[in-house]
């Protein structure tokens, strides 16, 4: 639970501190299709197909800590940075990238106790990020 809540701090410290390149309604847009992208795909992987789960195998409030708080706000940091209108290249850099940061934060995530696999593995993840980028 403390690496939950350091982490949700520290997101929101980045969010609130980098200077924006976007609009307002799109750093809406951004927070609010990562919470319901979040919650669809939480309620199938997760409560459905038991492949991973936060805490232990049940809705709890704490569960919506990441959904509410890390989701968006990663959202907003990565599309804030995306290189649009850099080369092909470079957006493919930022993507693995941000590919390898996800698999390092899950695995610290899991480290941590907060997140778990049950039919899931970290080579699932690092077909699933680029594609959800």
């Amino acid at each position: 639970m403390i690496f939950l809540i350091c982490s949700s701090v520290l997101f929101i410290a980045a969010v609130s501190v980098v200077p924006k390149k976007l609009l307002k309604s799109e750093l809406y847009v951004i927070a609010l299709f990562s919470i319901i992208l979040g919650l669809c795909t939480d309620m199938v992987l997760s409560l459905k197909y038991h492949f991973y789960g936060y805490f232990s195998p049940a809705i709890q409030l704490e569960s919506f800590l990441v959904i509410l708080i890390l989701f968006p706000s990663s959202g907003i940091l990565f599309m804030n940075f995306y290189p649009l209108k850099k080369s092909l290249f470079n957006q493919g850099f930022y993507i693995i990238c941000w590919t390898l940061f996800c698999l390092l934060f899950d695995y610290a995530s899991i480290a941590s106790g907060y997140f778990y696999h049950n039919n899931w593995n970290y080579s699932y993840s690092a077909f699933s990020y680029p594609l959800l980028s």
